[in-house]
C-alpha cells in the first residue's frame, strides 16, 4: 500500500512538481495515514496536527525572516541532513520506477503482438490432445485408457488434421448417425471457433454440424465426407438451399480437398488447410 502511495505522488509530480522539502512531508503523512489499526478518529487527528504544523510553518515563513529549512527545522524538528537523505531516496526511488515502467512497456508490447498476431490468425492452433473428452490423441493414452475409451464406443483414427503434417491415431466419440472422420472435423470445427466465441453448437440430428454467431450474424459449418453426393443429391440441394436462407455465410468442410469443386454449387467450400483462415476472416 506504502508503495502504491509513493507510485501515486510520483507519478502527479511529474506533472506537478513540488520543493523537495514539501514532497518528504507529504510522504511522512501519508505514511502515518497509511498505518494499519487506526481509528477514523485517529486519523482525524493525525490530519489535524499536521494542519495546525502547516498553519506555524507558514506563519513563520510569512511574519519572519527565517527561510523555510530554519521554519522546518522549528515546527517539525528536522535536522540538516534530511534533505540530502531524502534526496537520496528519491533518487533511488525514480530508478526503481524507471525499471517497473520499462518492465510493463514491455508487457505491453508483448500484449500488442499477441493481439495482432490472434487478428491475423497467427496463435497457434489448440493441440490435438483432449478437446472436452471428445478427442484423444493415442500417443498420449496408456493401453487402460484405450480399452476404457473402446467400451465407451469411441473409434479409432488415423489422420492428418489440417493436412500439413503427418497423419496420427487419433480417439473419437462419434455420435449415433456419423463415421469416425465426420466426428473428428465437427469437433476440430469446434476448437477453432472456441479460440473466437464461447458459445458454438453442434447439432446432431437436424440443421448444421456447427452453428455460431459473431456481430449478430449467424454462421454454420456443414462436414462433408462424400457420401452424400453421389448417394442422395437432392437432399444435399434442398439442404443448403436452406441453410444459405438462414445463415450470413453457409461454409462445406470437405474432408478430401477433391471434392472441392463438386460443392462449389452449394456454399463456401473450404478444405481441412483453409477452413482456419476462413474463421479466422469472420472475426477480422
Amino acid at each position: 500500500m506504502k508503495r502504491k502511495l509513493l507510485e501515486d505522488e510520483i507519478n502527479w509530480q511529474e506533472t506537478h512538481p513540488f520543493p523537495i522539502w514539501v514532497e518528504f512531508h507529504i510522504k511522512q503523512l501519508a505514511w502515518e495515514l497509511d498505518k494499519e489499526g487506526r481509528s477514523k478518529e485517529i486519523l482525524e487527528t493525525v490530519v489535524e496536527e499536521e494542519c495546525q504544523k502547516l498553519d506555524r510553518f507558514c506563519e513563520i515563513l510569512c511574519t519572519t525572516n527565517k527561510n523555510h529549512r530554519e521554519a522546518e527545522k522549528e515546527v517539525y524538528g528536522t535536522d540538516d541532513f534530511f534533505y540530502e537523505e531524502y534526496t537520496r531516496w528519491k533518487k533511488n526511488f525514480e530508478r526503481y520506477m524507471v525499471r517497473v515502467r520499462k518492465k510493463q512497456e514491455i508487457e505491453k508490447q508483448k500484449q500488442l503482438e499477441e493481439q495482432k498476431k490472434l487478428e491475423e490468425g497467427e496463435i497457434p492452433r489448440p493441440e490435438l490432445r483432449n478437446l472436452e473428452g471428445n478427442l484423444y490423441l493415442e500417443k498420449d493414452l496408456p493401453k487402460a485408457k484405450q480399452e476404457l475409451l473402446l467400451g465407451k464406443g469411441y473409434k479409432r483414427l488415423k489422420i492428418s488434421p489440417f493436412g500439413t503434417s503427418g497423419a496420427a491415431y487419433y480417439w473419437v466419440k462419434t455420435r449415433y448417425n456419423e463415421s469416425k472422420e465426420h466426428g473428428f472435423f465437427c469437433y476440430l470445427i469446434e476448437a477453432e471457433l472456441k479460440r473466437y466465441v464461447k458459445k458454438v453448437t453442434l447439432n446432431v440430428n437436424s440443421g448444421p454440424d456447427v452453428v455460431f454467431q459473431h456481430k449478430s450474424k449467424s454462421y454454420c459449418f456443414d462436414v462433408e465426407t462424400g457420401e452424400n453426393k453421389t448417394r442422395n443429391p437432392a437432399y444435399l440441394k434442398r439442404k443448403f438451399t436452406q441453410y444459405r436462407k438462414l445463415y450470413t455465410q453457409s461454409f462445406i468442410l470437405v474432408t478430401n480437398k477433391k471434392l472441392k469443386y463438386s460443392y462449389n454449387k452449394y456454399g463456401t467450400v473450404v478444405t481441412r488447410s483453409t477452413f482456419s483462415e476462413a474463421i479466422t476472416n469472420i472475426f477480422q
